[in-house]
């Protein structure tokens, strides 16, 4: 997180991917994705907390990702956060911990439901 938002190399990328006629259309009902839904991961490193009980900043990104991936058709959107980063080397290493924990149980349980599908297909 950059600024509240997106760093200028993410938006760089959207602003090349997000194009009317190759990756959305507008319709009468409005946009519509080209992308098939997938899951996408997002890790977020902010220094001051966006998130949780003791939030010192607003969150303006995680919602604009939002819009603007659900303009081309990702809406299976994951967040994981690393934030609170510049307050302390103490703050770091805690919310690096508790990022790494919530990835590992995240996609340990990801990796478990991939496994039985896959056994349910053959």
């Amino acid at each position: 997180m950059h600024n509240f938002t997106v760093p200028v190399a993410l938006k760089a990328w959207i602003d090349h991917v997000v194009r009317v006629r190759r990756t959305f259309s507008v319709t009468p009902e409005g946009k519509l994705g080209a992308l098939r839904d997938r899951p996408v991961f997002i890790a977020v490193s902010s220094g001051g907390r966006f998130s949780g009980e003791r939030t010192h900043q607003p969150d303006f990104l995680t919602p604009y990702l939002r819009a603007i991936l659900g303009t081309i058709g990702l809406h299976d959107l994951t967040f994981f956060s690393v934030d609170g980063s510049a307050l302390s080397p103490d703050a770091l290493a805690a919310a690096r911990n508790k990022a790494d924990r919530e990835m590992q149980r995240f996609f340990l349980g990801f990796a478990l439901n991939s496994t039985t599908v896959l056994q349910q297909a053959v």
